[in-house]
């Protein structure tokens, strides 16, 4: 940092006897050629962004020149310098914007326009081409201002510029580095979000009317649904009404609840979780049943924690109209259309490791909402003496309300469900559980014990279950999960003994036996998951199921892409479901055309042909207007539908208008309406948004210049409007208002998220948030109400000085808020000069970071009593010397300052 000041210095003294020299040089040869002592070694300036690479330059009787290749180099544009043909061609920011100079004809070319050089523009140095700042800003659309005085270059442009983009991306990316790491978030300041007797509900809307004409018959069907979620009585609650295909009330689905990903709930029982009313159930390994119903649930197992060993079960409203499709670790696994009970389900095998699931729902007017969940797998699955806990009951595939009939599958489900569980960790290695289930299930009354066994043995865990069914029969199953070196693996067995039955048992089986690999190659180009396995299944009436399956996925940044090869043989009889199967899963961007889709063929066996076929192209058209096209095969019928649909998405609602025609000569018209509705908490308004307000969270920011740097907004202290704001993987919000406001929305429930601003948004580059932002913990439906401060910024400087009163190079020093976090830091020169720049207003203290502490051996604070604000922009601390840690320092102000 010395050095480049002192750099500054030289080419400030330059800047003042140039232009006499240059000008009796000019006199003496009547041209001007750069020497040494005109040299200058400027630093991009771009917004408050300073760029790494430096530009050479000189300073020229008619202003400044930079190095060309330099200048390329730094803004990584595709012009290519070819020295002995004495030409540079290529393009700057956009392909159409080309640009070609030829130093033999002495001409200028940009897009279409083309000119002869000037004199002066272009000067041969010893290191290529150095141009005039401006004739270069002009060629290339920007404008470059050279600061002689500080060595800057400053680029400004009034349009978007992509290595602009590129940076702020990057930016944001390093903001939510911590995240993605698993950062502390109690190291931040939390957004603290009580809950309330009363908050008005956020609601979402979606409703369709179709018509249908084939034959005879005509048809008219409308259909919405409603769901709302707010609070009352200190309470969560949602509710999900639906009407039936004649638009008549068909079910209402209510539920109250509260979840606390810290187990903050219920005093001494230290719940993540209590909910009544529709809820959902899981069940042990081998007993019981999982499902979803009417009732009560309660425990303290962490919010994202997997079902059973090996497995887990994500569930979640799925709109109507709306498609799911699944995702792990970024293999596309499963889709899912539109189901009737508006729900999506997913089974997922987990790898031994992290498993990142991500369901992403697509919705009928082109909206895309990702619901994510992170399960490892491993060691300290449950730390050693914790207990874990649940326990409810419900009424299976029961509503808690339903108008008519009562919904599919409930008939068989007459009785109550009642279950318990609890597992407890010995050791890092070792976990015990049991669990107990009483339900109605084919067609009677089942009580279940279970116990469980679980231990890591080396790379590999391991998991022994066993149930009993109370007066029929046992089961006992051994799962294992595991990786060696590139390969995941599973296995299972299963063993039945007597009449043992149960909702997670297939009643004609005897004994099982699977094993499953999968396997990533990672590559720059195309990365590749693989995986295959094999079951082997005894049936009670002494048949054998042999099943293999191959599955091989791509993934490339604008293609997913899954296939899979399944085959299935019954020995001892003959079924329907067996034979060689193929299918696809797609998801892929090509020529301005988002496409999705899956299909599965049967290849031998019984009814070969499609089993099924769905495809789904999109086409932006500009805008937010979308053109649909959704083509959809049933094997059963043996018709193909066809279905072209405009979608209009608007800031507030989002409609769809389509047709529809398929291979029986049936047609169609279709008209869909989404919406949500909202509270702004800032300003009470009610507010429109085309996003699913009542099922994510949502976070209220006002943003404030903080003049005085105390951290809290005074009457007098002014809103900051077009300001960003970055909400962990969520992305950006909108700018802030006239009264600096902006919400952000689609927050993943329960999952803290730390919001913090655009710092390349910001209208100074010498503005500053105050911290990293603040942690959110978001609830469905619910607007968390953030304050956050922009303070003006100053600099500290001085000298540091070693233990023996000589300057000190190469040490970290870190400036230390009031809050005892790290609010900057540096590392000093060769001859121990420091500087921190950009320093928000506010207190400090001056610490040597725990590394540079080590390796000295000398205490770890230096300077106290620093402080930046409107009075005092620049804290000059002089010489500060450290102290061996033995000492004791004396001194109002450090622990031992000299003077300069």
């Amino acid at each position: 940092m010395f050095g480049l000041l002192r750099l500054k210095a030289v080419a400030t003294f330059a800047a003042a006897c140039l232009p006499f020299w240059g000008a009796a040089a000019l006199a003496q040869d009547g041209h001007y050629t750069p020497s040494e002592e005109d040299s200058v070694l400027f630093q991009l300036q771009v917004k408050q962004y300073r760029l790494m690479n430096e530009v050479r330059g000189y300073r020229t009787p008619d202003g400044v020149c930079v190095d060309l290749a330099d200048l390329i180099q730094s803004l990584d544009i595709p012009v290519r310098l070819d020295r002995k043909s004495r030409r540079a061609t290529g393009w700057i920011f956009a392909e159409e914007q080309t640009l070609t100079i030829d130093r033999d004809t002495s001409t200028v070319q940009t897009m279409n326009m083309t000119r002869g050089l000037q004199p002066g523009e272009i000067h041969d140095t010893p290191e290529g081409w150095c141009i005039d700042t401006r004739s270069l800003g002009g060629w290339l659309g920007v404008t470059l201002t050279p600061n002689l005085r500080n060595s800057s270059l400053t680029i400004d442009s009034e349009k978007r510029l992509p290595f602009v983009d590129a940076i702020e991306r990057q930016s944001r990316a390093a903001r939510l580095h911590p995240e993605r790491e698993r950062t502390d978030f109690s190291a931040y300041p939390q957004a603290r979000q009580p809950y309330a007797l009363w908050r008005m509900p956020s609601v979402d809307v979606v409703a369709q009317a179709n018509y249908n004409h084939g034959g005879r018959h005509s048809q008219l069907n409308t259909r919405y649904e409603i769901f709302a979620s707010g609070e009352v009585a200190r309470a969560s609650f949602d509710l999900r009404l639906a009407s039936d295909s004649d638009g008549v009330p068909d079910s209402l689905r209510i539920r109250a609840y509260r979840m606390d990903p810290d187990r903050g709930l219920l005093g001494p029982l230290k719940a993540t979780q209590a909910v009544a009313g529709d809820v959902d159930m899981i069940s042990g390994n081998l007993a019981g049943a999982s499902g979803a119903g009417r009732g009560a649930f309660i425990s303290n197992r962490a919010l994202d924690q997997s079902d059973r060993f090996g497995t887990t079960i994500l569930r979640g409203t799925l709109p109507l109209g709306w498609d799911a499709e699944l995702y792990r670790n970024g293999q596309l696994l499963a889709f899912q259309n539109n189901k009737p009970d508006g729900r999506y389900e997913f089974e997922v095998n987990l790898l031994f490791g992290n498993n990142d699931l991500d369901v992403v729902l697509y919705g009928p007017q082109g909206q895309i909402r990702r619901e994510s969940k992170d399960i490892q797998i491993g060691y300290d699955s449950l730390p050693p003496g914790t207990i874990e806990y649940w326990a409810g009951v419900i009424q299976r595939n029961h509503d808690l309300i339903s108008f008519g009939r009562p919904p599919p599958g409930s008939r068989l489900d007459a009785g109550w469900q009642y279950a318990a569980g609890a597992q407890y960790g010995l050791d890092r290695r070792t976990v015990i559980g049991a669990n107990a289930h009483s339900l109605y299930y084919a067609l009677r009354r089942r009580d279940y014990l279970e116990l469980n066994l679980q231990r890591a043995l080396g790379p590999v865990l391991i998991n022994l279950s066993g149930a009993q069914e109370l007066g029929r029969g046992r089961a006992y199953k051994l799962d294992m999960i595991g990786k060696i070196g590139q390969l995941n693996i599973q296995g299972q067995s299963l063993l039945v003994d007597g009449s043992f039955v149960s909702g997670l048992i297939d009643p004609r089986d005897k004994t099982s036996h699977s094993l499953n690999v999968d396997t990533f190659l990672p590559s720059q180009r195309m990365p590749i998951s693989l995986s295959g396995g094999m079951k082997i299944t005894d049936r009670r009436d002494g048949s054998q199921v042999n099943e293999a399956a191959a599955r091989a996925s791509l993934l490339m940044p604008r293609v997913s892409l899954t296939g899979y090869v399944t085959y299935r043989d019954t020995v001892g009889q003959s079924d329907w479901d067996d034979g060689t199967r193929i299918g696809l899963l797609a998801n892929t961007r090509f020529l301005g055309l988002t496409a999705r889709g899956e299909a599965s063929y049967k290849v031998d066996g019984q009814q070969t042909g499609f089993d099924k076929a769905s495809l789904t192209i999109e086409k932006n058209l500009g805008g937010l207007s979308e053109l649909r096209l959704d083509i959809e095969h049933t094997h059963r019928t043996g018709t193909t539908e066809f279905d072209l649909g405009l979608i209009r998405q608007f800031r507030k609602v989002a409609i769809t208008a389509s047709g529809s025609v398929d291979t029986e000569g049936s047609v169609g018209a279709n008209v869909a309406l989404n919406f949500s509705l909202g509270q702004d908490p800032l300003t009470g308004r009610w507010r429109l948004s085309s996003e699913k307000l009542a099922q994510r969270g949502q976070a209220a920011i006002s943003v404030f210049l903080d003049e005085n740097g105390d951290g809290r907004r005074s009457d007098d202290e002014e809103p900051l409007t077009s300001v960003g704001v970055n909400a962990g993987a969520v992305g950006s919000s909108e700018p802030t208002d006239q009264l600096g406001h902006t919400i952000v929305e689609g927050l993943q429930p329960y999952q803290k998220v730390l919001i913090g601003i655009d710092e390349s948004t910001l209208p100074d580059p010498f503005l500053m948030p105050q911290g990293k932002g603040v942690v959110v913990t978001p609830r469905p439906g619910i607007s968390s109400v953030i304050e956050i401060a922009v303070s003006p910024t100053g600099e500290v400087e001085g000298t540091l000085n070693g233990p023996e009163n000589v300057p000190l190079a190469g040490a970290k020093l870190n400036l230390i808020d009031c809050n005892g976090a790290v609010a900057a830091s540096t590392v000093s020169e060769y001859d121990g000069f420091f500087l921190f720049d950009r320093v928000v207003y506010g207190r400090y203290q001056l610490r040597l970071a725990s590394d540079s502490q080590a390796v000295l051996g000398v205490d770890a604070h230096v300077a106290d009593g620093i402080e930046i604000g409107p009075q005092q922009t620049i804290d000059r601390l002089g010489t500060v010397r450290l102290h061996l840690a033995s000492q004791i320092a004396h001194g109002p102000r450090s622990q031992g300052q000299t003077g300069p």
